[in-house]
């Protein structure tokens, strides 16, 4: 019996008219979009592969400087070092943070660059950026999902075909799993052919080899997404078994849908903003600033009181200059520490929406969310410090006499590592969002069930 009912939802959703609009959207949707990326993906790593090539032509340069100084001053002053950062690689699915961090990174003892990439870019995709595999499942697929289940109970009512199936003496908690069976699969078919289509274009054109640890990555970002699509499909089931006219379902499930999906994730950070300030960064930075005019007066007052003491005047000297760069280093990791909070209460009130736990833990299988955030910012602090090193290094060499001619070795300048999660530990990190993602499920489901135990289908 329990078959039946399956079949009856599967042939019923199939020849219907949304079954057709679905798949052509979700075919459609998904190709356009895997297309547009996978193009710029691809350019992407062409800047890429040019400016690596600019910077190592440009450090062959520092090495044709003849006399020492110069070629030090030359590397460290005048070039400086340039880092470039390769474009992750599913990133075609799931772009997350990755445009919104710099490709370069450049170090330099005085007047390090900040590379504008904007100034190169088209204004027009800041306006309307391509929507990517992340992004369509997320509002559009969320969107369709509910649209296609809204009157599965209450429209069935309303054509009175439900009280024909149930006059049948067929169990209700049969018909019910047998509606989510059914449907569910009718919806998720085609959205895997569409993701099946992409995938290979994504593979055959060469601009991603999908294997080994891409591969899977890929195949838990599907996972996720089924996981996340059934919420909503779910969601909808149980609007409609707790609504009688498919056109009230119909104005509760677009409700539910624009608090779930769009309030929600958009208002967290605002409230979390409310909840806990953090201070400017303009003010920590006038705050370092006094810090640097207090340690100045300091060592003018010791330099006045210690003319004729050597070593002792040079050693107060140094304690002052080491008190200062510690009370800053305080001030950097008050603010970390507090724009940290910050971000941890908008993950949190943002997860009361399934979207947010969908676009953390999509992102996060990517490579391209909180993790490269955080990544990239670590690299670059690493970075910065070993080329302050490595500068002071050289010209200790210098002042001692030992930089000889030829010194200089390509291969030893400091050069940015993006280090990011292996995939356990990714798995790691999203646990609580599939979990969450999974009791949104359980919860909906048992009020579905629930409901339509109750349901008064005359």
């Amino acid at each position: 019996m329990f078959i039946t009912l399956v079949r009856r939802e599967i042939a019923g959703n199939v020849l219907s008219f949304r079954f057709i609009v679905t798949f052509v959207l979700f075919f459609g949707l998904i190709l356009v979009s895997v297309l547009v990326l996978t193009n710029g993906h691809a350019g992407r790593v062409q800047s890429y592969e040019a400016s690596r090539s600019t910077h190592r032509d440009a450090l062959a340069q520092v090495a044709q400087v003849k006399e020492p100084r110069q070629q030090l001053d030359e590397l460290l002053v005048n070039r400086g070092v340039y880092s470039d950062i390769r474009p992750q690689e599913l990133g075609v699915f799931v772009d997350g943070l990755e445009r919104r961090l710099p490709s370069q990174v450049h170090a330099a003892l005085f007047n390090a660059r900040r590379v504008d990439e904007e100034a190169y870019r088209n204004p027009l995709l800041a306006l309307f950026a391509s929507p990517d595999y992340g992004y369509i499942v997320n509002i559009v697929v969320s969107l369709l999902a509910l649209l296609f289940v809204f009157d599965a109970i209450c429209g069935e009512k309303e054509r009175g075909t439900l009280k024909l199936v149930l006059v049948n003496s067929v169990p209700r908690d049969q018909v019910i799993l047998a509606k989510w069976v059914g449907g569910y699969l009718s919806l998720v078919l085609p959205f895997l052919v569409a993701v099946l289509a992409g995938a290979a274009y994504v593979h055959l054109t060469g601009a991603v080899v999908l294997r080994g640890e891409a591969l899977e990555r890929l195949i838990g970002i599907v996972g996720v997404s089924l996981l996340y699509i059934s919420v909503y499909f779910t969601l909808g089931l149980a609007i409609s078994a707790l609504t009688h006219r498919g056109a009230t379902a119909l104005v509760v499930s677009l409700f539910v849908w624009i608090c779930w999906t769009l309030v929600i994730p958009n208002l967290a950070p605002v409230v979390a903003r409310i909840v806990y300030p953090v201070p400017s960064i303009e003010k920590i930075t006038a705050e370092k600033l006094a810090v640097d005019q207090e340690t100045e007066l300091q060592l003018r007052r010791v330099s006045q009181r210690t003319l004729s003491y050597g070593k002792e005047g040079q050693r107060q000297i140094d304690e002052v200059r080491a008190e200062g760069e510690r009370t800053k280093q305080k001030l950097d990791r008050f603010y970390e520490d507090q724009f940290q909070t910050q971000i941890d209460i908008s993950r949190t009130l943002s997860r009361l929406s399934p979207a947010a736990s969908f676009r953390y833990a999509t992102t996060e299988l990517a490579g391209t969310g909180i993790s490269l955030f955080d990544g990239h910012r670590q690299a670059g602090k690493r970075f910065q410090a070993e080329f302050t090193e490595y500068a002071d290094q050289l010209y200790r060499q210098q002042n001692d006499g030992k930089l000889a001619a030829g010194w200089f070795q390509a291969d030893q300048v400091p050069a940015m590592k993006l280090l990011l999660p292996r995939l356990d530990d990714t798995l790691s990190r999203i646990g609580a969002d599939l979990l969450l993602l999974a009791v949104f499920n359980l919860l909906l489901f048992m009020g579905t069930y629930v409901s339509f135990l109750r349901y008064d289908v005359t």
